[in-house]
């Protein structure tokens, strides 16, 4: 009947005259609009319609070309540098037989294990030819102090009680024997650290070397670090002397958006967010109401960070888009790749279009900050690693 040709005809109309009037009127819309008629839906009538809804809120920009910020210049000590040859020292170090009676802490044990609760064994709480090292804190409490003093061959029952917040629900506070025995006790043996060490090591001929080598890598770090708090600190003073009304449509947005990374996380760990929020004594709306502030921040950052882009009339020409578009592909697998490669994944190309904007809009006022003549960004590898990971 005539009443479906009218919905579809109203459909199309719809659509066509909301998206001429946001273009018209320069319009940035947040949110699906709330539409109403005026009267009847008639045939040979005119069509009228208004359409309600929510834009990106205006922007007051501070003096943010005359924010300053100090940059932290940071030095590689010697103390560090030993620290770090002694780190790489204990990840090349080899476990050995001991000859030694009694089990001390430090020691390495290789025991059997297997724990009841209510004289019942209960599962996962049994191993056999295990190592573990005492004194680690890597089983729950008690038990690696438990082993202290142990002889090889000889046997042990241990009586434990499960911390209250232990993961699994079905043992958390649970009381619990362990019966052990020791088979063996090895101890860590440290290679030296001289030129075949180095050498070892791969592309290092002495000892020297491969300790300056350490002290340059430590450097690259500090310095990069230095840089990203830099890049906070300015960023931070541009926000703090702008102002701008938040929406809570965008801020609640932003907010399912740090949920749901969370739950990637989560996920990416092996644990449901459900059992998060029951070991963390949280609710989803005490989450909620924690990352709000965060979620507020964000907003409001990328707000005025969009509001420098069009002052400064930045832009990304389409030789720079193609290229980070091609390095981003190289991460995906051949379907994803090949939707981008035939148009049909708008969105990524404008969220790579989007981030490239953002790099220049940071590069500028964190130049201006630094002193510097502002020019066009060239990202490096790790922004390039951060931008892989945000898509």
């Amino acid at each position: 009947g005539k009443e479906v040709l009218y919905q579809d005809a109203v459909e199309i109309l719809v659509t066509k005259g909301y998206y001429e009037a946001v273009r018209e009127h320069k319009l940035e819309p947040v949110d699906n609009p709330k539409v109403d008629f005026d009267g009847e839906i008639e045939e040979g009538k005119p069509f009228v319609f208004q359409a309600e809804v929510e834009v990106l809120p205006e922007v007051e920009l501070g003096a943010y070309k005359e924010v300053k910020a100090e940059k932290e210049q940071p030095v590689v000590t010697d103390e560090e540098v030993e620290a770090e040859l002694k780190a790489v020292q204990q990840r090349h170090a080899e476990l050995v037989a001991s000859d030694k009676q009694i089990l001390e802490k430090g020691d390495f044990a290789v025991i059997d294990f297997e724990g009841y609760l209510n004289q019942k064994a209960f599962p996962g709480g049994a191993a056999q030819g295990y190592t573990i090292e005492v004194g680690a804190g890597r089983f729950i409490p008690g038990f690696e102090d438990g082993l202290i003093g142990m002889a090889p061959e000889e046997e042990r029952e241990l009586n434990l009680t499960f911390p209250e917040d232990y993961h699994q629900k079905e043992l958390a506070g649970q009381e619990v024997v362990f019966k052990v025995k020791l088979h063996e006790i090895k101890t860590k043996e440290l290679p030296d650290l001289d030129d075949e060490f180095a050498k070892s090591l791969g592309e290092y001929e002495t000892i020297d070397d491969f300790k300056e080598a350490q002290r340059l890598r430590l450097q690259e770090y500090k310095e990069k670090e230095a840089q990203r708090k830099f890049e906070d600190e300015v960023i931070k003073k541009v926000v703090e002397e702008s102002k701008v009304q938040l929406s809570d449509t965008l801020v609640d947005r932003e907010l399912e958006h740090l949920i749901h990374h969370l739950e990637h996380d989560l996920e990416a760990r092996g644990l449901k967010f459900e059992e998060y929020l029951q070991q963390t004594g949280q609710t989803l709306e005490k989450m909620r109401a924690e990352l709000r502030p965060q979620a507020e921040q964000r907003v409001k950052t990328d707000l005025v960070l969009s509001a420098i882009t069009k002052a400064e009339g930045i832009t990304v020409s389409e030789d720079e888009l193609k290229e980070r578009v091609q390095y981003l592909l190289q991460f995906y697998p051949p379907a994803a790749k090949e939707e981008v490669l035939k148009g049909k994944n708008l969105d990524f190309i404008g969220r790579v279009q989007s981030s490239l904007e953002r790099e220049k809009t940071v590069k500028l006022i964190v130049d201006l900050a630094a002193g510097k003549s502002a020019g066009a960004p060239a990202a490096t590898a790790d922004e390039k690693e951060e931008e892989v990971k945000a898509e």
